[in-house]
């Protein structure tokens, strides 16, 4: 048995390689990382130079697979299989061939994927035509370059974990805003809000807009949506799937972009925006409409720790209308609040809420 790292590679009988390695992700990650092309491209015979030029992939058992890699000085290595047996998630076998033969005869790998805890465990068993190519293959020192490439899928693992946080983080925040606005009534969207100036209507034209600021780095705006006047639901529906479609695409959503708060990328835009936005003004909408106003705990308490940080200097261009784009404007003046008041309370405070605001009482 022989360790590089995180990756177990032992010998079988007499022609198969077993290789383990367990990775801090789901199992339908690394299955999707095994056979998406766009992934694969990223990690597998990545290293030392060399990258995935071409990967065609025919995710289905007769179907077919190539990958061509390039490397230094010209170098080029392409290799094909036919999947034989595909369990989604579970299990992958499949022939590989490469098109110069760098051992003799075809080899049949078996992945297997186990989930526990939120890892998964990936054991590949590689079968060669005879001892001579197996021995030829442990002796090549493809140990490396596998444990290098495991190295890349778990960085790529890591990456996408931190992405469907993002994407699972909007989503959730989304589907408590869209209650609360399904939930107010026809007579309701001119009634006033905490949000000095504001009606309930206006609340979500902010967050519609908020949504529309993420694409304008991108040279893009908002796709046509029921308007604001006629159907509220229907425009922040809209602006939501607009959302949704750019997170649901890793080279979209990965893009570097220069936003009002500086370099990052569109998910981390849509994160610090739109996302968080419809949490505070969740509060408005609730608040307004006669909703219950309570804030999830688990984000009073992320949002506290996050904003309560933020230099007295940014705080203040936070508080300045326009300070970060036309029509931005990201907290009101901070109210008072007591020390030992609930922390929601103290959130709404710092963000310039007076989480005492009731609705004007009807004459």
């Amino acid at each position: 048995m022989t360790t590089f790292g995180a990756l177990i590679i032992e010998p079988r009988g007499d022609r198969e390689i077993v290789m383990t390695r367990t990775f801090a992700a789901p199992r339908h990650f690394v299955f999707q990382a095994l056979t998406r092309p766009e992934l694969l491209k990223r990690w597998l015979g990545v290293f030392g130079g060399w990258s995935m030029a071409e990967c065609e992939v025919d995710l289905r058992v007769g179907g077919s697979f190539r990958y061509v890699w390039h490397g230094p000085d010209g170098a080029r290595m392409a290799m094909r299989g036919e999947y034989r047996e595909i369990v989604p998630n579970e299990r992958i076998v499949s022939t590989e061939m490469f098109d110069e033969p760098w051992y003799p005869g075809e080899a049949v790998g078996t992945a297997t994927l186990a989930e526990q805890d939120g890892e998964t465990t990936l054991t590949t068993v590689v079968r060669y035509a005879s001892r001579e190519a197996r021995d030829g293959v442990l002796a090549s020192g493809m140990a490396r370059g596998v444990a290098a490439g495991y190295e890349a899928l778990d960085a790529v693992l890591l990456e996408r974990q931190a992405r469907d946080s993002i994407a699972d983080r909007y989503r959730r925040r989304a589907d408590a805003f869209e209650r609360l606005v399904a939930a107010v009534r026809p007579d309701q969207w001119d009634d006033p809000s905490p949000c000095a100036a504001w009606t309930v209507r206006d609340v979500v034209g902010h967050i519609v807009d908020m949504h529309g600021v993420i694409f304008r780095p991108l040279n893009r705006t908002l796709s046509p949506a029921p308007a604001l006047a006629d159907d509220p639901l229907g425009t922040f529906k809209a602006a939501r799937a607009d959302v949704e479609a750019i997170l649901d695409e890793p080279a979209q959503a990965g893009l570097e972009v220069d936003a009002p708060m500086g370099r990052m990328t569109v998910e981390q835009h849509v994160d610090q925006v739109p996302s968080t936005d419809m949490v505070l003004h969740g509060w408005d909408l609730a608040r307004a409409t006669g909703q219950d106003a309570t804030i999830d705990p688990a984000e009073v308490e992320a949002l506290w720790s996050a904003m309560s940080s933020i230099p007295a200097e940014l705080m203040e261009q936070f508080r300045t209308p326009g300070a970060f784009g036309p029509g931005v404007e990201v907290f009101g003046p901070e109210v008072r609040v007591p020390a030992d008041a609930p922390l929601q309370d103290r959130l709404l405070g710092l963000i310039g809420r007076d989480p005492a605001w009731a609705p004007p009482v009807q004459a």
